[in-house]
């Protein structure tokens, strides 16, 4: 009797551990399936643009499961969206940490650096997205590289700005519809050449952008100012009124109006 009991003790002992990690497992599952109900409610949300209940739905699936990269990624886009860009930029770094390869992650803390003008971490955070392996399957991969353009321009780094824009426009050359990530690289080259005192140049970028946004005052602006560098001030006057007649009232408009004020 005595060796019976102390069979069923040592039994016990093994299967206790089983039974425990069984649970566990158990609970884990559950917790995840909580977790990715309310990211999916979450994730309704945010398509209709309703931001705040969006993320109260993923703070709900943090209780059940933080470690999901996933939902890391998308509270980070719906604090992005309230402009917390402290807050966007942990849950970015957080899913970056979980998934070390997560371009989409990185994209966005780098656009989100942006925001907060931290250029130097933006350019960082970039060039690990487009130098990752998963950059390959990306669906927009012109877009982390219009982002670094965009970063080096407003880092005053023009010609490593002009390289990385470049890159991004080279994809449309392939037969990618032009969206607005075209518009913008197109206008930020036009950027850099005016911040290299090049006019001429400036404007064959400038002119490529009109037909896609025929009505944008800050084009207009720059054209204004682009004619302005290069001595031809009917010209600029005619772009500077431009502007004051898209955006009557505006503080684009008060700009144009001083700069025109100040022509010779």
């Amino acid at each position: 009797m005595k060796k019976v009991i102390r069979f069923l003790l040592t039994m016990a002992f093994v299967l206790l551990p089983l039974v425990a990690c069984s649970t566990i497992d158990f609970d884990l599952d559950k917790r995840k399936a909580l977790s990715e109900d309310n990211r999916r409610v979450g994730d309704a949300y945010i398509r209709q643009g309703d931001y705040t209940r969006a993320l109260a739905y993923y703070q709900e699936a943090a209780k059940h499961y933080a470690d999901d990269p996933e939902l890391q990624y998308r509270l980070g886009q719906a604090y992005q969206e309230k402009r917390n860009y402290d807050r966007a930029i942990s849950h970015f770094l957080r899913a970056i940490e979980l998934k070390p390869d997560m371009t989409k992650a990185k994209t966005s803390a780098g656009a989100t650096y942006i925001k907060m003008k931290d250029y130097d971490r933006a350019i960082l955070v970039l060039k690990q997205a487009i130098d990752g392996l998963a950059f390959e399957i990306y669906t927009k991969p012109q877009y982390p590289k219009y982002l670094l353009g965009w970063a080096f321009y407003l880092n005053k780094q023009y010609p490593e700005s002009e390289r990385y824009l470049q890159e991004a426009l080279d994809y449309y050359t392939s037969g990618i519809p032009k969206d607005p990530i075209y518009v913008q690289a197109l206008r930020i080259m036009g950027l850099n050449a005016l911040a290299q005192s090049k006019p001429e140049t400036a404007l064959t970028f400038f002119e490529k952008v009109i037909p896609f946004a025929p009505k944008w005052p800050d084009l207009y602006l720059d054209i204004a100012r682009t004619y302005r560098l290069a001595g031809e001030t009917p010209r600029a006057r005619q772009a500077y009124n431009r502007v004051i007649e898209l955006a009557p009232g505006s503080e684009i408009a008060d700009t144009a109006m001083k700069e025109a004020t100040s022509l010779k």
